[in-house]
């Protein structure tokens, strides 16, 4: 019996979701710029107001927790004002924030865009990337393991900031391996965590050329890489690579299955900050809660199409995908 998308949105609301990973602050900066700088041909912002949004692993939870669900947010930031203005943003999205330490060794991450007259002019970033240090290692590794036996499924947002060390990976993959849970994982360097056996990966087209060793393409990307689906499966060691491709949807990879696009809605660019941590964040609550993968594919691009209709980096929420799901959406397309 197929049942409707709904049910599962139902479901996933009694789900505990560990998201360990960088979390960071973003933050947008809006003026507006009607003449050039003296010193240099560049454009003068009056900047008129700022708003901070949760980045990163931060907004994976805000997510997990605006679809729903209870995340239990694992990470280390600085001890200083962006992460306090981070741990008030996450506040506000009914995140806890306990088991955030803040390190005065570290500097939280921060990304602060420049938008003028509803242009993105620049992004300014900052913030601690080294790896952690081995006490605090050692610290963030009893948490995770804690934490661990308290969660339904597992999100790693890693951006390569230093928290998700090699010996956090491979505690990560020693406990994956004893008490399976479902396990998603979006970061930068994927062949990194092959020993984790996750139950689906996200890599964007760059992250999948890189791993292939393929050119940029402007054409057919889904042809680009169907061929290689099986080499993205190995390097990754998931049991499901969902390459997201923005204008042309996402592309699902499955062992033992034939693969499936997914098309969806394009959206202007400066909208799609953090789209991915709303993908990544309702796919996971879907498998967890038994969801073929074609329909966690489709609930999953339904959350990201809420998200990137709003400026900024926003998330998604069970009553918006609730509505949303009323409306019939793309066919997978066959391959």
């Amino acid at each position: 019996m197929t049942l409707p998308l709904s049910h599962y949105l139902e479901v996933w609301q009694s789900c505990t979701v560990l998201v360990v990973g960088d979390v960071m602050l973003d933050s947008y900066l809006h003026g507006t710029a009607d003449r050039l700088c003296q010193e240099a041909p560049v454009p003068v912002v009056a900047i008129a107001h700022q708003q901070d949004y949760p980045g990163g692993a931060a907004n994976v939870a805000a997510n997990v927790r605006g679809l729903g669900a209870n995340p239990l947010l694992l990470s280390v930031m600085g001890a200083d004002v962006a992460g306090e203005r981070l741990r008030s943003r996450l506040q506000q999205h009914q995140v806890a924030t306990d088991n955030l330490t803040a390190h005065p060794a570290r500097s939280t991450l921060a990304k602060q865009r420049i938008v003028a007259n509803d242009h993105l002019l620049a992004r300014l970033d900052q913030g601690s990337t080294e790896t952690l240090a081995q006490d605090l290692e050692l610290q963030f590794i009893r948490q995770l393991t804690e934490l661990f036996f308290e969660c339904d499924a597992v999100i790693i947002s890693d951006y390569s900031y230093g928290i998700l060390t090699p010996q956090v990976i491979r505690t990560l993959a020693s406990l994956q391996q004893q008490y399976p849970r479902p396990f998603v994982i979006d970061a930068k360097n994927l062949p990194s965590y092959q020993s984790v056996r996750a139950t689906a990966v996200k890599p964007n087209y760059a992250e999948t050329r890189k791993l292939l060793n393929l050119p940029a393409l402007e054409g057919d990307r889904v042809q680009q890489i169907l061929p290689h689906a099986d080499t993205l499966l190995h390097l990754t060691g998931a049991d499901r690579v969902a390459v997201t491709l923005d204008r042309d949807g996402v592309l699902m990879l499955e062992r033992d299955r034939p693969a499936r696009h997914f098309p969806t809605r394009p959206a202007p660019s400066h909208h799609t900050s953090g789209a991915g941590d709303t993908f990544i964040s309702a796919l996971t609550l879907a498998l967890a809660t038994h969801a073929p993968t074609a329909t966690a594919t489709e609930l999953a691009l339904a959350a990201t199409a809420i998200a990137v209709s709003q400026p900024g980096t926003t998330v998604s929420t069970a009553a918006a995908l609730q509505s949303a799901l009323a409306t019939p959406t793309p066919s997978p397309l066959p391959l």
